[in-house]
């Protein structure tokens, strides 16, 4: 040492404390960018207006196991600062918000993870980009700045959220004056970046830089948005990849020419979505982010986005696309091939794999299962008489000496009944009118058949768990179907034991109201009904309309016509009172029983019918006849004792009459 000048040793030395006490030289955001690859989002837990104040309840510790179980090697953690900093000067933070959102911080960094923290919903920054706000703004990330400054480089800060309703001008604004105050307490945190309005590419790429060599760029995507916001139609033709790569393109233009890595915040696909599209888009988003060598993280909010069942401890299938899907993932597709016969295909990206294995998941199975090992040169495997009626999911895992397995994404298919399924009562029970209806003891028969659904799994699974309609426990006191979304329909058998007018109710929940529904009785159709809100998912308020009712088995309807969404508990009919129909029909026809037992039907003689029809209580049709005399006579074989209907049809319209025949 006596070599060297006393400036030379001062450097070294500080250079050794700063390597000390970050555990390595200070890591660059292009080192971060390639370590955070495999990301994912902890939505809807912190950003609320309170925690657990949406869908979900408060974050665990598990989560982070099962994240770094899975692989990712970076957690987003979206927070709201609003209703846990005051509202005038100094603007203090209140100390126990900013310890939880340490300790959950924590739970990510204790086990290698990226983890991020940044301001979301914090909409009252951007709604009134005030001086007074600006300075409250400041504060709250002065106050952050000062309390995480000692936590390890791979915490990482983003400034704002999407920042809708700040000008171009007034988030560079932010931004700059934003990473100033950080770098008071932390000179080299890495700090992300987004542009304004919804922080999307186009926004990111004509945002000012600071003159920081410590951020990165971010962007957020759902494109297209009708698709995956809206669930609207399908995606993955040449066109749509073609699009959405020119936008990973001109991100990746930009990020090179500024020497600013990228992180993809934000993007998916409502869970509502077509499916096999679904798998397409998610897959497409991580191959160009590997492509051009962003960081991302999947928007999982642990409802219409949830990839983790966090409730259950599991993940869905969307899991393994964040996390296997690389360069060389086999393409698959599926078709009928016949009446018995499933046809699995896929296409390999290179041709050093040394196995395939095909998985499959049936109907509401949640977890795939292992089907078969194939060579390494096959490219197809049919799947022979698997069980009518039901959805089917394939995968191809293709193995490598060097990886673990390279996935394609799922895909699916339904396997139908070559004949036409069996419409069938519920607990083999037919209803009965006047009488209640629950909702959720729809026919069988399945999908297409009794019922339709948008979404094929039942949710909850606690009962009828093989249909496709979700059904919810009403936490003890039976069951409603949820989730109702425009286009879905219900159908029920039953028997209208008397014509006449009837009050239909039926007893939604609905936290917003609005959504309209509309009945139909065989042809008998309601108006449309709007449902009113009940501030609540249990608790229903009624929407009752009048109906004119024919007697026989029949089916009733219940089609959804447009949202907000609600939740159906059951549709009381009852008959209308003052509104007997006796006098009427008595009026129109005489009908009973002579000695012999033979029925006897006299009509007026100015009001002949034109056709007379005798039907049994269950709306089977036992004799017929058309311009009938003004008496007719019907042999007493030709009916067993019992409850029977008569129906004639008149230019003046139809009438009807019940008997009991003995």
């Amino acid at each position: 040492m006596k070599n060297l000048n006393r400036s030379k040793f001062i450097t070294i030395l500080i250079v050794g404390l700063l390597f000390s006490v970050n555990g390595g030289a200070q890591i660059t955001p292009q080192e971060a960018i390639v370590q955070m690859q495999k990301g994912i989002n902890l939505g809807n837990t912190h950003e609320p207006p309170t925690e657990a104040g949406w869908n979900n309840p408060r974050a665990e510790e598990y989560y982070f196991d099962l994240y770094e179980e899975a692989g990712f090697k970076c957690v987003r953690i979206p927070v709201r600062w609003d209703n846990y900093t005051g509202k005038t000067p100094p603007y203090e933070v209140n100390t126990a918000w900013l310890n939880r959102i340490e300790e959950v911080a924590d739970w990510g960094l204790e086990r290698g993870l990226f983890v991020i923290i940044n301001a979301h919903h914090d909409d009252w920054i951007k709604q009134n980009y005030t001086e007074a706000n600006k300075a409250r703004f400041d504060s709250i990330w002065t106050q952050i700045a000062e309390h995480f400054k000692d936590k390890p480089e791979r915490l990482i800060f983003e400034v704002l959220n999407e920042p809708h309703g700040l000008t171009k001008a007034q988030n560079d604004d932010m931004h700059g004056r934003i990473l100033s105050i950080i770098r008071k307490t932390n000179p080299t945190r890495l700090v992300i970046i987004q542009g304004h309005n919804w922080g999307g590419s186009d926004e990111l790429v004509t945002a000012a830089i600071p003159d920081d060599d410590y951020i990165i760029g971010s962007f957020h995507s759902y494109d297209p948005y009708l698709f995956g916001l809206e669930g609207q139609g399908t995606w993955g033709s040449s066109n749509d990849y073609i699009q959405l790569e020119n936008k990973f393109k001109k991100v990746a233009a930009w990020s090179e020419t500024n020497n600013i890595p990228v992180f993809l915040g934000e993007f998916g696909a409502l869970k509502k979505a077509d499916y096999n599209s679904r798998m397409r888009h998610y897959r497409a988003y991580v191959e160009f982010s590997l492509k051009y060598g962003f960081a991302y993280a999947a928007w999982d909010d642990g409802g219409d986005f949830r990839i983790m069942e966090r409730q259950q401890n599991t993940w869905n299938e969307i899991k393994d696309i964040l996390i296997h899907t690389s360069s060389k993932s086999p393409a698959i597709s599926l078709k009928l091939l016949q009446d018995s016969i499933i046809e699995v295909n896929w296409q390999m990206r290179t041709t050093d794999h040394d196995s395939i294995l095909i998985q499959r998941k049936r109907g509401t199975e949640s977890q795939f299962s292992d089907l078969v090992v194939l060579e390494p040169d096959e490219i197809q495997y049919l799947d022979i008489k698997p069980n009518v009626n039901n959805y089917y999911n394939y995968r191809i895992i293709a193995y490598y000496n060097d990886t673990t397995g390279s996935f394609s994404q799922p895909a699916r298919i339904f396997f139908p009944e070559w004949v036409r399924p069996v419409r069938a009562y519920f607990n083999d029970t037919l209803m009965v009118v006047p009488g209640i209806i629950e909702a959720e003891d729809f026919d069988l028969g399945g999908e297409g058949l009794s019922y339709h659904d948008a979404d094929e799994s039942n949710i909850p699974g606690k009962y009828r768990p093989d249909e496709g309609v979700d059904i919810y426990d009403r936490l003890g006191d039976g069951y409603h179907v949820g989730n109702i979304v425009a286009g879905e329909w219900l159908e029920y058998s039953v028997n209208v034991m008397e014509e006449g007018w009837y009050n239909v109710t039926s007893h939604i929940a609905s936290l917003i109201g609005g959504g309209k529904f509309q009945i139909t009785v065989d042809t008998v159709q309601s108006p449309e009904l709007t449902v009113r809100v009940s501030n609540s998912a249990l608790n229903t308020v009624p929407v009752t309309t009048s109906l004119y009712l024919y007697p026989g088995e029949q089916i009733i309807r219940f089609t959804t016509i447009s949202l907000p969404t609600f939740n159906l508990d059951k549709i009381v009919f009852e008959p209308a009172t003052g509104t007997s129909t006796d006098e009427f029909l008595d009026y129109k026809i005489v009908a009973y029983q002579n000695q012999q037992q033979n029925l006897v039907i006299r009509t007026k003689a100015n009001q002949l019918p034109e056709l007379l029809n005798l039907y049994t209580i269950s709306g089977q049709l036992i004799y017929s006849k058309k311009n009938p005399e003004q008496e007719i006579v019907i042999p007493a074989g030709t009916f067993s004792p019992g409850v029977y209907f008569i129906r004639g049809y008149t230019k003046g319209g139809k009438f009807s009459k019940k008997l009991i025949l003995k």
